[in-house]
C-alpha cells in the first residue's frame, strides 16, 4: 500500500486536494480566470489556435479545463503542451504526433 505524502499527513487529509479530478464547475473562479476562459471558448467557437501562457501557477490548466469541459469529445481533440522547451518544429511534431 502507497503512503500518502508527507503533506497529506501533516494537514490530516484523506487525499490531495489540489487533484485534477475536481469537476470544472467547482474550480476557483475569479476574474482572471474568467476572461482566460471566456477567450479560450470563443478561440473554440472560432476554430482559431489558442496559446496561453502565463507564470507557474497562474492557472493555465485550470483555465483550459474549465473552457473545455463541456465541449462534446466527439467532435473536438484536445492538443495540451503543458511546457514546450523546443522550437517550432518540435511544436509541430509534438502535435501532428498526439493522439
Amino acid at each position: 500500500m502507497n503512503q500518502p505524502e508527507p503533506w497529506i499527513r501533516h494537514f490530516g487529509f484523506t487525499g490531495t486536494p489540489f487533484s485534477k479530478g475536481i469537476p470544472a464547475h467547482q474550480l476557483f473562479n475569479r476574474s482572471a480566470h474568467q476572461q482566460a476562459v471566456a477567450r479560450l471558448q470563443f478561440c473554440i467557437q472560432e476554430a482559431a489556435l489558442a496559446v496561453l501562457v502565463g507564470d507557474v501557477g497562474a492557472g493555465k490548466t485550470v483555465a483550459v479545463r474549465a473552457a473545455t469541459s463541456l465541449l462534446d469529445r466527439t467532435r473536438y481533440h484536445l492538443i495540451y503542451v503543458p511546457a514546450p522547451t523546443f522550437g517550432t518544429r518540435g511544436l509541430h511534431v509534438t502535435i501532428v504526433t498526439r493522439e
